[in-house]
């Protein structure tokens, strides 16, 4: 009876475990309470009042004054307003100038000092994210270097590295949290604006790095990715088109890190819904520590804003629609452990992020009520509980041989190397290799004398050579086509 009830009790424990590991925490990204003139207590109480326990605030590394905390005074000033009113507050470490990495003398080293230095001055402050939108030229340059090939993923990662490990020398137990990927970019090094890298192939970028420098230790405990809608209107459903990433293609993100650090020291997500206290630390959990939508300002309170507005806007009641969508989404996978708003105050000029739950002057948008009672509705999931598995295959692959009298269509849903073969007798007649984005190509087949033959596709997908689907087609000819 004693080893029954032991390992009922057992039992009990791992499941209480894993939902509270599976449980996701709300918060937004706002740095509005860290610089108000009240230490933040009106903005802290508005999160508790949504139900929300965190707040992501950023503190920049300046490499001109490498060993200053900038902001020192503020997070004094704000840090015990928030615990006193029960908000974790989340670091977001990065560096101020996008060429600060690659332009300072041992840059990535100093980073990663400036970064236990602010650890060990808040030692309450134990979720960290070490770099910001590396894929973006507004945080990271150079992206690309003159032939093209993606070069900031291995200064990120070597960034990383340090970071971790400085990090975990301060505090083993502060979560060091990854990167936060931006979910856009373009993969074109001679583009007129904006060249960056999309966060799929960023990651593989990363991973290829990590592979190459034989580490032995991870670099990172947790990952984040921000997902803003590729365009404004669009609903958290609508995702992007790959190699991009959005609210809605977070599976993709998944496949992608799996890609890049499985039989690594670097842990990937879980793929089962239960996770037991012993191996909770076995797997990355994916922070979406920022995700906005901006809506209209009332027009009473146009004269507190400046500057013209650049994207088409949301009512707010549609604002609120899509956040309670996504709140309810992320609540239903087990693999995302925080989703941050962004931001809850607007900014004040009109180019920035007018994405707040709150007007520039604190006037809740109607908004405010509709998050606040969705966060209360999804503390738990309450529907279809969503579960990532990886794949070995390629992603949507599929051949549509038809009639393949003279052609047949080749489909896969991301990047990809191709082979097509035509054999006789087991004997390669003719083949054609190449690679390809996401999307369909048609594929003529050569002119072939009468007899029987084998059309052999192979597919390999381009974050990981290794997953393959192969399709294969007997057929015969007879008058130059296929009968």
């Amino acid at each position: 009876m004693r080893t029954v009830t032991a390992a009922l009790a057992c039992l009990i424990c791992a499941l209480a475990f894993a939902g509270a590991a599976g449980s996701t925490t709300f918060g937004v990204a706002d740095d509005t309470g860290k610089y108000a003139d009240d230490g933040g207590a009106r903005f802290f109480y508005a999160l508790t009042d949504l139900g929300m326990t965190e707040n992501r605030v950023a503190v920049l590394w300046d490499p001109a004054r490498p060993t200053t905390i900038v902001d020192q005074a503020f997070l004094d000033r704000s840090i015990p307003q928030a615990r006193a009113y029960g908000i974790d507050i989340v670091f977001a470490i990065y560096p101020a100038k996008a060429r600060a990495l690659v332009d300072t003398p041992n840059g990535v080293q100093l980073f990663a000092e400036f970064a236990a230095k602010v650890a060990a001055r808040y030692p309450q402050v134990t979720k960290i994210v070490c770099l910001n939108e590396g894929n973006q030229p507004r945080f990271h340059q150079p992206q690309f270097d003159a032939a093209g090939n993606g070069i900031a993923g291995a200064v990120q990662e070597a960034a990383m590295a340090a970071c971790y490990d400085a990090l975990k020398a301060v505090n083993p137990n502060i979560d060091v949290i990854a990167f936060g990927f931006s979910p856009r970019g373009n993969d074109d090094f001679e583009a007129t604006s904006n060249v960056s890298r999309s966060p799929i192939l960023f990651v593989k970028d990363i991973g290829d790095a990590y592979r190459a420098s034989g580490r032995t230790r991870p670099i990172a405990d947790d990952v984040s990715i921000h997902c803003h809608p590729n365009f404004n209107t669009d609903a958290p459903s609508v995702g992007f088109s790959w190699p991009n990433a959005g609210c809605a293609n977070l599976d993709r993100f998944k496949q992608a890190w799996w890609d890049a650090f499985h039989d690594t020291a670097q842990p990937v997500f879980e793929e089962s819904a239960a996770r037991s206290a012993a191996d909770v630390h076995s797997y990355v959990r994916l922070f979406v520590d920022e995700a906005g939508y901006q809506a209209q300002i009332r027009p009473d309170k146009a004269n507190l804003y400046s500057g013209a507005e650049n994207v088409k806007l949301l009512d707010d009641a549609t604002q609120g629609s899509y956040y309670s969508q996504l709140i309810a989404m992320v609540a239903c996978d087990p693999n995302v452990a925080l989703l941050n708003l962004f931001h809850l105050v607007d900014e004040r000029l009109l180019p920035g992020w007018q994405s707040g739950l709150e007007l520039v002057d604190g006037t809740p948008r109607g908004s405010y009520a509709m998050v606040k009672a969705a966060i209360a509705a999804n503390r738990s999931c309450h529907g279809p509980v969503h579960h990532w598995q990886h794949t070995t295959r390629v992603v949507g692959a599929r051949a549509d041989f038809g009639g393949l009298r003279r052609s047949f269509v080749l489909s896969v849903g991301e990047g990809f190397a191709y082979t097509v073969s035509v054999l006789r007798s087991g004997r390669v007649l003719s083949s054609a290799s190449g690679a390809s984005p996401d999307g369909s190509i048609l594929f003529k087949l050569p002119q072939l004398k009468a007899g029987t033959y084998r059309l052999v596709v192979r597919v390999s997908a381009e974050t990981n050579p290794g997953r393959v689907t192969t399709f294969a087609k007997t057929f015969r000819v007879a008058n130059g086509v296929r009968v």
